[in-house]
């Protein structure tokens, strides 16, 4: 009896946790999820999570060119090494999601910079794969 009540009582706590928190890696994760996952981590500052949600050999484009293509999970977590270093306030927020299969597209907008930098806005389009974000293109804003 006393090992039932251990398992009820680990299947409440883990019912308390939050969805999202599982999405990153589960095949069956719905890619809005995947998506929305990376986005809290990235909000949280949080580079082990934010990493997690991509696949081993994701790649990472700017269309325009002007930056160099991210690909795999250590050139990811050096490229955003800048997050445990940013402001508490420094985040993103969604302006628009717009989802199509594996493919979600983000209008995202950057806050919490420093007085005069604006907040810039960029449009993120994500494929993501067997729970995992596979690719990102980031299209040039001009």
């Amino acid at each position: 009896m006393a090992t039932f009540a251990k398992l009820v009582s680990l299947s409440a706590l883990l019912m308390l946790l939050p969805l999202s928190a599982m999405a990153c890696g589960n095949k069956a994760a719905d890619p809005v999820k995947v998506v929305q996952e990376q986005v809290d981590a990235y909000n949280a500052h949080d580079i082990d999570a934010f990493a997690a949600c991509y696949a081993d050999n994701a790649t990472i484009r700017d269309l325009s060119g002007k930056r160099p293509v991210i690909t795999g999970i250590a050139a990811l977590k050096t490229t955003f090494a800048f997050l445990a270093k940013v402001p508490k306030d420094y985040h993103v927020d969604i302006v628009q999601r717009t989802v199509t299969g594996p493919t979600v597209v983000d209008h995202e907008r950057v806050m919490g910079l420093p007085a005069g930098k604006g907040q810039p806005e960029a449009i993120a389009v994500y494929e993501v794969r067997d729970g995992k974000i596979q690719n990102v293109w980031f299209p040039p804003r001009s």
